[in-house]
């Protein structure tokens, strides 16, 4: 990945993710919530339905990375062909995998969920299948200067913000269902939006290929590891 700029990587938490979402368009009536357990019956009654998209942080192991480089490895150049089923941005803003798991969240649900004339709306309105992968991903990079990543959400966290050009080895990546009613893996890093299959629950949440999918990602991490886990759902907001 050649990144253009980086920014401040953005801490996974669910008001600055909703604050985020709110402030390029998503409708008040949706927001982020916490997910403790994928499994376990009462942890997930607490959460709101239905669940649009799950946001995971996990880390940029050896074992995940010798993973991915070996499955993308045979895959053809993606040239935006499914955009009308499903929006996929690669990621050419370094340390701005929050930012692009929010936007594969937010421009992959119902039109009617999203603010008219909105940073977003006005931003989709743009995305078509007519641009290049980089056309699309100069739009990322047009809405993060809009945004005001660093200056408006970089320090919002709860712990310390390492600064803009750090290293970090924790990644952002979300699980979304497209308007073909398959659901998707959407990373920036890989070289397309990854089908997990066909599903007829409303509930991202729900899908028995997601909680496969990272319950595989966490089996691949080391004990030091595990522990860095983090998911976020958005759905009803509690308001």
């Amino acid at each position: 990945m050649s990144d253009t700029r980086s920014v401040i990587p953005l801490e996974s938490n669910p008001t600055i993710f909703s604050d985020l979402a709110h402030n390029v368009g998503l409708s008040p009536v949706l927001g982020f919530h916490d997910v403790y357990s994928l499994t376990d019956p009462d942890l997930l009654a607490f959460l709101p339905k239905p669940i649009y998209a799950l946001v995971l942080l996990f880390p940029l192991t050896a074992n995940y990375e010798s993973l991915r480089k070996s499955e993308d490895k045979p895959k053809k150049d993606y040239e935006n062909e499914l955009i009308d089923e499903i929006k996929w941005f690669k990621q050419t803003i370094g340390n701005g995998c929050g930012l692009y798991a929010l936007l594969h969240a937010l421009s992959n649900l119902p039109k009617e969920l999203i603010i008219q004339n909105s940073l977003l709306s006005n931003f989709l309105k743009k995305v078509n299948n007519r641009l290049s992968i980089q056309e699309t991903a100069t739009l990322v990079e047009n809405l993060e200067s809009s945004i005001k990543l660093d200056e408006n959400f970089g320090e919002k966290g709860q712990t310390e913000a390492p600064s803009p050009d750090a290293q970090i080895d924790l990644h952002f990546i979300t699980f979304v269902k497209g308007k073909n009613n398959h659901i998707y893996e959407l990373d920036g890093r890989r070289k397309g939006p990854i089908d997990l299959g066909l599903t007829e629950l409303e509930s991202v949440i729900d899908d028995p290929n997601v909680t496969k999918k990272i319950q595989f990602y966490m089996n691949n991490a080391d004990e030091e590891n595990r522990i860095k886990f983090n998911i976020m759902a958005i759905g009803p907001s509690f308001d």
